[in-house]
């Protein structure tokens, strides 16, 4: 009888470490997304930019212009065709870029429609900052992935600004991970106060 309980006992602890360590992995969490998060928008978003492409993008070599879409390749004629054992994309295209607004604090949302063509995983589109200072370029993004479909589908990538000392310019960009193809067209930037 004894046997039993001390079963039920360590069962008892074991769900209690459970639980606590679940709280604590939950805490651990919300204060990252607190720190490096996206805050949600005090009021709804704003258009304030939309690219066409009668707009130059800021990386060039395998993006073409079809219909009213860009079409931008995983390779281009300066990509070696090999993965490393390096963290970084295959291909990393920056399609835009716009100066930091004249606010202290807001969201910026991306919208787009697009669809991912011949690739093995999912290519990332990005939104984020790259701040250069006394220390060099820092760098912050926020991405959602484009699933290998064949049709156009509706995206978002959101990005939190916060102006600092450093002036700070905002990139929509494109990382590949393996070979593809992404088609991309109504890309719009809006924008919004924070919570």
């Amino acid at each position: 009888m004894s046997l039993v309980v001390n079963y039920a006992m360590f069962d008892d602890l074991f769900n209690n470490l459970k639980g606590f360590i679940d709280s604590k992995i939950q805490e651990v969490g919300n204060d990252l997304q607190k720190r490096f998060g996206v805050p949600e928008p005090a009021e709804p978003f704003v258009l304030i930019r939309r690219f066409t492409p009668a707009d130059s993008t800021v990386t060039k070599g395998c993006i073409a212009i079809v219909g009213e879409s860009w079409q931008i390749e995983a390779y281009d004629d300066n990509t070696q065709r090999f993965l490393t054992n390096s963290t970084d994309p295959l291909r990393n295209v920056i399609l835009f870029e716009v100066a930091q607004p004249d606010v202290q604090e807001c969201v910026f949302a991306c919208q787009f429609n697009a669809k991912a063509i011949n690739t093995e995983k999912p290519i990332k589109v990005s939104l984020g900052w790259r701040r250069t200072g006394q220390w060099g370029t820092w760098r912050h993004f926020w991405s959602t992935e484009v699933l290998l479909t064949e049709d156009f589908q509706p995206y978002e990538a959101r990005a939190y600004f916060k102006k600092e000392a450093d002036a700070a310019t905002l990139q929509i960009s494109v990382q590949f991970e393996s070979s593809g193809i992404l088609e991309i067209r109504d890309i719009e930037l809006l924008q919004a106060p924070v919570k």
